[in-house]
């Protein structure tokens, strides 16, 4: 029955591109189709960042890190997906690139996609979410409320605080599975291009690098107080039970 109504070659005639008039290239489908599935699956991503928000505003933390962890998941996901870019043909694809006239810094093609900056925005912004779910306020003066309310959590018995305990962790787990991502991405782009297009085309680069996308990565923890927390319950545990 799906062979009468679906036929292989009219399956087939739907697979084209924009640039299909223009472009005579093996590889332009597979970076398109690529494309295209990154692109669904951060909208998604989208989605679901919306009902982390949203539960975290309702005070159901349950929710909230289980969303969380789903959000991890597909940016490992979208990761595996852009490895696919490391089966194509190198020559075809640098051909390409110059027949699409990409042009601009290549560490930085991933941000051509709009939801892709937006959803790495929202992501970097849940920072902003630690003290309402530690149930305090930002010192004005700079002092550490949150790092001891952390502290306060990370010590505690877990029965009513478990909740808190399991949004924080997920929310500090999509920020080392998004800057994975970012990561790996440019170890594709070296793959696939030569290590001076993934540095940005520039000659004797230094190890630090000065790219976006190498500034995302390296950028310090978003969560510094949960960083410092986890810190002192350290000493604490080593110390016999006693902060020092």
């Amino acid at each position: 029955m799906y062979d009468a109504v679906c036929r292989p070659n009219e399956v087939h005639e739907l697979k084209t591109t924009p640039y299909d008039d223009r472009v005579e290239n093996q590889e332009n489908l597979t970076l398109h189709a690529t494309h295209q599935i990154v692109e669904s699956w951060i909208h998604a991503l989208r989605k679901v960042l919306e009902r982390v928000a949203a539960a975290i505003e309702g005070r159901r933390f349950d929710k909230a890190a289980e969303d969380c962890y789903t959000v991890e998941r597909i940016w490992k996901l979208i990761a595996e997906v852009e490895d696919v870019h490391l089966m194509v043909d190198p020559g075809d694809f640098l051909r390409l690139k110059n027949q699409l006239s990409v042009g601009g810094e290549t560490a930085s093609f991933c941000f051509r996609s709009r939801d892709l900056v937006e959803v790495t925005k929202v992501c970097r912004d849940l920072r902003h979410s630690v003290p309402e779910i530690l149930g305090v306020e930002v010192d004005p003066k700079g002092g550490p409320r949150i790092q001891e309310a952390a502290m306060r959590l990370y010590v505690a018995e877990k029965v009513s605080g478990a909740e808190k305990l399991h949004v924080l962790q997920a929310m500090q787990a999509i920020e080392a599975a998004m800057k994975r991502f970012f990561f790996a991405y440019k170890q594709v782009l070296a793959v696939v291009m030569g290590s001076s297009e993934a540095n940005g085309n520039r000659v004797g680069v230094s190890r630090d690098g000065g790219d976006s996308l190498t500034h995302l990565f390296l950028e310090p923890t978003y969560f510094p107080s949960l960083d410092a927390a986890k810190t002192f319950v350290g000493y604490f545990w080593d110390n016999g039970n006693k902060w020092v």
